[in-house]
């Protein structure tokens, strides 16, 4: 039989049983599941510590496996230094020049003001000679670029102190602050990268797969661990098109593995909104009753009793008996 007819003959043998017991409840036919969860790493690496085997039960946060790769190790290093540095220059941007460079510089346009005065007194000089024609032009001319240099470098040397006493143009903090926050943002996805080296259980579970041992290279993307949660089952069933409208969303469901004896609790949680398995224009009765929905549902905490792959009835609308 092919697997698009199971559906509807597990439909069919469901629906017969009904006729000859006299149960009119919707009943349907299906296999119990478990939720999965495949840990893969976005940038792989080579296993160097595997930490559990098929069938291991784990815990969310534990660690079941790390993975290595050289590069991703010294990105991290070096995106750590860089946010350091550029963490470092901001502050000091935003604090401005420390005491003893204001010193410095104060002392520096106290010098340049003593050399201005010097280079004033001196031009006084040689100008009175000059006019009484003591001394040459050149001598008069060398004076005047001497007074004339020495006011320069004064006025130069009181902005340098001035800019000092003041603190960093507002620009240049914020650019300082700008570069600190790009450094810490390249340094997050460098740890980002580098966590993805290590595979840690984001829930409570059994290991399912171990797909790879230790000294074998892990491309991106590919699951390293596969972890399913005993407690998490659920299983889908197909139910005809003229059932479907007395079933609801979150009304309760009785569901028996084939050939035990206890029902165990479930409820449903998703009813499809398109047929299955049969043409899309269903336009006779005997067309419309081969019609399918497939409705899943969730199976309550059951600890340990069911296992995934059982076969399985589900009796809609009661709870287990």
């Amino acid at each position: 039989m092919s697997r698009s007819n199971r559906p509807i003959a597990l439909l069919l043998l469901a629906a017969a049983l009904g006729a000859c017991s006299g149960d009119k409840s919707v009943r349907g036919s299906g296999t119990i599941e478990m939720d999965e969860t495949d840990l893969a790493s976005q940038v792989g690496g080579r296993v160097v510590r595997m930490n559990v085997e098929e069938g291991d039960h784990v815990n969310a946060g534990d660690t079941v496996a790390v993975l290595d790769r050289g590069e991703i190790a010294a990105e991290l290093a070096s995106q750590l230094a860089q946010a350091q540095r550029a963490q470092s220059q901001a502050k000091d941007q935003a604090q401005g020049a420390r005491p003893a460079e204001v010193l410095v510089a104060r002392a520096q346009l106290a010098a340049a003001a003593a050399d201005r005065r010097l280079a004033e007194a001196q031009y006084a000089r040689i100008a009175k000679l000059a006019a009484t024609q003591a001394v040459s032009q050149s001598d008069l001319d060398r004076a005047r670029a001497t007074r004339d240099a020495a006011a320069a470098h004064e006025k130069a040397a009181s902005e340098q102190a001035r800019l000092l006493e003041d603190g960093y143009r507002r620009m240049q903090v914020d650019a300082a602050k700008q570069g600190a926050t790009a450094a810490m943002a390249q340094l997050a996805g460098a740890r980002s990268r580098a966590g993805e080296l290590v595979m840690i259980a984001p829930r409570d579970g059994v290991v399912l797969l171990k797909n790879f041992e230790r000294g074998e290279l892990v491309n991106p993307g590919l699951p390293v661990i596969t972890i399913g949660s005993p407690d998490s089952l659920w299983m889908r069933v197909y139910v005809a098109a003229p059932l479907l409208s007395q079933l609801h969303r979150g009304e309760p469901v009785a569901v028996r593995p084939i050939g035990a004896k206890k029902e165990y609790a479930g409820r449903v949680i998703q009813i499809a909104t398109q047929a299955e398995f049969t043409p899309r224009a269903a336009l006779t009765e005997e067309e419309q009753a081969n019609l399918v929905f497939a409705v899943k549902i969730k199976l309550a905490p059951t600890n340990g009793e069911l296992k995934a792959g059982l076969p399985a009835d589900a009796h809609f609308g009661r709870l287990p008996r």
